[in-house]
């Protein structure tokens, strides 16, 4: 049997995930898929072209136990192309690349986590409930102050985070008050965060 030749973007992602997880085993399903088995739990993790010449890939991840995430791993795959040691056309092909996971880009998952970590720090009353939407670089959530439930819709613009507060109609006035002046100061905080002054 010929083993199957993989596309170098994607060998080299899956060989980094690989060699930072112990034990762990892949599995070439096919040019553009593989599947990395950690016990158990798997990563699924596959290849496409985005519809330019360029020929510019997009890694989509699957990742349903977050082991990339349990594993610090995330960080390592936002700069995937540091890791292309003495390789110009892999580390370019890395730097173009776009990797998705679990249908968001890994930058949009990080200031998620930023989201409900300043959600947090404001007050004990929040409380993360679930993500209702995820797609690329937005999501949609639920969340809760006190007794209240409000969603959020977060938007990863080039140059601006977007997060604007849903509150429901029940909730009284200063309670929405509340909610809205505070993803307005997260929202400008992790603009700052990530995007930096503009």
């Amino acid at each position: 049997m010929s083993e199957i030749k993989q596309y170098p973007v994607l060998k080299h992602i899956v060989n980094v995930i690989k060699n930072a997880i112990a034990d762990s085993k892949v599995d070439a399903q096919s040019q553009s898929v593989s599947i990395i088995k950690d016990g158990n739990d798997s990563i699924h993790i596959k290849q496409l072209f985005d519809s330019t010449d360029e020929n510019i890939a997009t890694i989509f991840i699957t990742d349903k136990k977050e082991i990339l995430f349990s594993e610090d791993l995330l960080e390592t795959l936002q700069d995937i192309e540091d890791s292309a040691k003495g390789d110009a056309a892999l580390k370019k092909a890395l730097q173009a690349a776009t990797i998705i996971v679990n249908d968001l880009t890994i930058e949009t998952d990080f200031i998620f986590q930023a989201v409900k970590e300043s959600f947090n720090e404001l007050s004990d009353s929040y409380e993360f409930l679930k993500t209702t939407e995820k797609n690329i670089e937005e999501l949609a959530a639920q969340f809760k102050f006190g007794d209240n439930r409000f969603d959020i819709k977060l938007k990863n613009e080039p140059e601006v985070i977007r997060i604007e507060a849903q509150v429901n109609a029940a909730v009284t006035p200063k309670v929405k008050k509340i909610i809205e002046a505070d993803v307005l100061k997260i929202e400008q905080g992790l603009t700052k965060m990530f995007k930096g002054e503009k």
